[in-house]
Order: C-alpha cells, then sequence, then structure tokens
C-alpha cells in the first residue's frame, strides 16, 4: 500500500520533533517548568564539562565513575528515540526506493511496538506531568504499527516489476 511508507514516514519524523518538545511538564502552585530531551542531553554536556575542569581536584577513580554515569544517562535519553530515527529512516528508504515490501513492514511494526512500549511507560512514570513529547512518541509508535501492518497486508512493489510483463506481452 502507498500510504505505508509515508505513514511511518510522518510518524519517524514526529518522533525526532519529539526531541526538542517537553518530555515533561510540571504545573504545581509554585513550581512551572518543562523539559525536553535535549535539554537534558545538553545539561549531561555541561555536567561532563564540569567534570573534566574538576578532574585535578578529583582521584582517577570519581572522575571515571562520573564520566560513566553522565555517558550512560546521555545514551539511555538517546535510546528512547532510536526507534523514531529507525522509522523515518525506513520510510524515507521507503519513498526514496518507490517500494516498501513486507521487510520494510516488518522492521516498522516492530519499532513501532518498542516505540510504543518505551513511550507507554515513560507516560505512565510521568503520571499527570506528562508533556506534548511523550504524546508524540506515543504517536509515532502507533504509525509505524499501522505503517507496518499496512505493509505486511498489501506490500508494495516497484512501479517498473509490475509493468514488465505487459511489455513482454506487447513485444
Amino acid at each position: 500500500m502507498k500510504a505505508s511508507k509515508l505513514i511511518v514516514l510522518v510518524g519517524g519524523i514526529l518522533g525526532i520533533i519529539a526531541f526538542f518538545l517537553p518530555l515533561v511538564s510540571v504545573q504545581r502552585t509554585n513550581v512551572h517548568g518543562t523539559v525536553s530531551a535535549y535539554q537534558i542531553v545538553k545539561g549531561l554536556d555541561t555536567i561532563q564539562n564540569e567534570v573534566d575542569r574538576a578532574a585535578p581536584s578529583m582521584t582517577d577513580e570519581n572522575v571515571t565513575a562520573a564520566k560513566d554515569g553522565v555517558g550512560q544517562i546521555k545514551g539511555l535519553v538517546l535510546a528512547i528515540f532510536a526507534p523514531a530515527t529507525l522509522l523515518a529512516l525506513i520510510g524515507g528508504m521507503g519513498v526514496a526506493r518507490k517500494k516498501f515490501g513486507r521487510v520494510a513492514g516488518t522492521f516498522s511494526l516492530l519499532f513501532g511496538l518498542v516505540g510504543l512500549g518505551i513511550a507507554a511507560l515513560l507516560k505512565s512514570a510521568a503520571e499527570g506531568d506528562a508533556g506534548i513529547g511523550l504524546t508524540m512518541l506515543i504517536v509515532t509508535g502507533v504509525a509505524g504499527i499501522v505503517g507496518g501492518v499496512l505493509a505486511l497486508a498489501k506490500p508494495e512493489r516497484r512501479a517498473e516489476t509490475a509493468l514488465a510483463p505487459v511489455a513482454r506481452l506487447a513485444a
């Protein structure tokens, strides 16, 4: 189905945009604030720079532990958006190749399920403080699932392959 690759592509792009939108939005009487994944990663970069500056006054073991911890947290934050990035790549390749077959549909379905699972866990953990970024991650997962199911149900073949038998009959 022709729409399946576009659904996956748009879903992936929405997931990438969600990286820059608020994941958490806290609205209390004394506190109002939002934070995006981009801000978290930039804040972790700042922490890593501060560890580098403080390194002469710290033991090598503490410096290594601090850098490892910051790197792991940054990797975890970026891993949340890996399914969205992969969906955008799969959808983009489908648009470029003008083909979206069962293999692309299977991977779209799998990455959509993984993305939806991650987003649902984060949304339930945030309770009432979830931001628009988490909602967009859920939409990304659903788009991957829908696009994958559509591609599995009716895979799109390349246009010239469908015309080849007609050309042979005309000759």
